[in-house]
């Protein structure tokens, strides 16, 4: 496993990809957090955005990216008012990334 981890990382692609689901990821938050504060129709809309392209990637790659996408929809459904739905979504971030043993994004979720 650890050679096709490698092989996987040397690829210029790969970490074209990964870097795009990170930034994805973490622009999703950003734009979620200053659509909150801000009421600006753009930052919910890029949120929103980034949350489809979360969803595809932990389509196909639950153990690395179901969390985040939960963490995005939490985002969201803060942004909407609708507390319980946000409430749901922090709870399942924070347990995908615990049972996938992201600490830092279960950290992240708890915040």
């Amino acid at each position: 496993y650890a050679e096709k981890y490698l092989d996987f990382v040397d690829s210029t692609w790969a970490n074209l990809w990964l870097q795009h689901a990170f930034q994805a990821f973490y622009m999703g938050l950003i734009s979620f957090w200053l659509a909150r504060n801000s009421r600006e129709q753009r930052w919910y809309e890029r949120g929103k955005r980034s949350k489809l392209a979360l969803k595809k990637w932990a389509e196909s790659s639950q153990w690395t990216f179901e969390n985040k996408w939960y963490l995005l929809e939490a985002e969201e459904s803060y942004c909407n008012n609708d507390f319980e739905v946000a409430k749901l979504f922090y709870e399942k971030a924070t347990s995908s990334a615990k049972e996938h043993k992201f600490v830092h994004e279960e950290a992240l979720a708890c915040e």
